[in-house]
């Protein structure tokens, strides 16, 4: 799909004034800075601040990466093993996360230190994980097997990404390797115990 310039722009000044955010809340703490400030370091007014984030928090976190549409309908309408459709979701995914490594980073440092911030993230994630449910009811015909995977692929990102900023020479995929590996022997483990 290809953007058109009004769309580009957009994104390119949301991007800016998130990276302003973040820049100044590593230096000052988000708490300590107000939205005058960041449109100042992003070069825009307080009211175009205002057309893009409604508050300071939902600009650092910006615009969360969204599963894609067509990775949620592979998940939904594979014939292929469930296990491996799942691996492919999430890397594809981690794929995308890899493209914006610095921001990543600079958004964890942000969250770790911000409870409200949090909250932002954990509504999005709610809501992902409400789509991914209804994706996979239908692949595997039961509300609350679905909604555990669900809970699953949404917690195994944050814990790759935790990984790789805490480990030497890791990448994000490779992390997402290390959890899928952990999930995999979870539910191993469940199956042999019954």
């Amino acid at each position: 799909m290809t953007l058109s310039l009004r769309e580009r722009r957009r994104l390119a000044t949301a991007r800016e004034i998130q990276l302003a955010t973040l820049k100044l809340a590593i230096q000052h703490g988000l708490e300590s800075i107000t939205t005058e400030e960041i449109a100042a370091a992003a070069g825009v007014s307080t009211r175009t601040f205002f057309n893009y984030f409604p508050n300071k928090e939902a600009a650092a976190v910006g615009a969360p990466l969204a599963f894609c549409e067509e990775g949620k309908a592979a998940l939904r309408d594979g014939t292929g093993s469930l296990a491996r459709d799942i691996k492919l979701f999430l890397d594809k995914h981690m794929e995308a996360l890899t493209g914006d490594e610095p921001v990543l980073r600079m958004v964890g440092e942000v969250l770790r230190a911000n409870e409200k911030l949090r909250g932002i993230l954990e509504d999005f994630q709610r809501q992902e994980r409400r789509e991914l449910t209804e994706c996979l009811c239908r692949r595997v015909n039961d509300r609350q097997t679905a909604a555990t995977l669900a809970s699953s692929i949404i917690d195994a990102i944050p814990r790759a990404i935790f990984l790789w900023e805490n480990e030497d020479d890791l990448s994000l995929g490779a992390a997402l390797d290390l959890i899928w590996e952990g999930i995999l022997q979870a539910s191993r483990l469940l199956a042999s115990s019954e």
